[in-house]
């Protein structure tokens, strides 16, 4: 990949189905299996309680900082694709429970509000389980349009997230 054309971007993972570790281990190695896609930096794993929907088992949650010769909205298309293959099953109850979540959080610093894509993500600044490992490989990162990570950290304090041992790529 030349750097020259490459992008900065932060993609949340989540899971809590069949093995939630292992499901977001496929999904970083299907990242880095991308010859556009290039994988830079990888949070811990955090567990997370439910959010909405609270009958569902607890979630895994990391952070990945990538470089990427991708525009948003195709790096949209493949991290839709590597959720397809991972079995996602979209539903429409909203944080209900799933085998694997690829969120595009941050791209570069490019804003855009449009029915296929909104980046910044809209929820990111009100959860915990996205800011922690976050801030944990950037830093106190600007999200765009709304200040520092940190700023949004503070008012998330009564959601419940443990940071896990260990590293999620081998």
């Amino acid at each position: 990949m030349s750097d020259a054309s490459c992008t900065q971007a932060w993609i949340g993972l989540g899971a809590n189905l069949d093995i939630p570790r292992d499901r977001i281990r496929g999904a970083l190695h299907a990242l880095q299996s991308n010859t556009q896609i290039s994988i830079e930096a990888v949070s811990s794993c955090y567990r997370s309680a439910p959010v909405g929907f609270l009958e569902q088992p607890d979630f895994l949650n990391a952070v990945v900082r990538v470089t990427t010769l991708l525009s948003p909205v195709r790096l949209l298309h493949c991290l839709q694709f590597i959720e397809f293959k991972g079995r996602r099953q979209r539903s429409t109850m909203r944080n209900g429970p799933r085998r694997i979540d690829l969120d595009l959080l941050l791209f570069d610093g490019f804003q855009q509000q449009t029915m296929a894509l909104t980046v910044p993500h809209p929820r990111m600044h009100e959860r915990r389980f996205v800011l922690e490992p976050l801030l944990e490989i950037e830093g106190d990162i600007e999200l765009p349009g709304r200040g520092l990570a940190s700023k949004w950290l503070v008012g998330c304090a009564g959601q419940a997230v443990e940071r896990l041992p260990g590293t999620l790529l081998d």
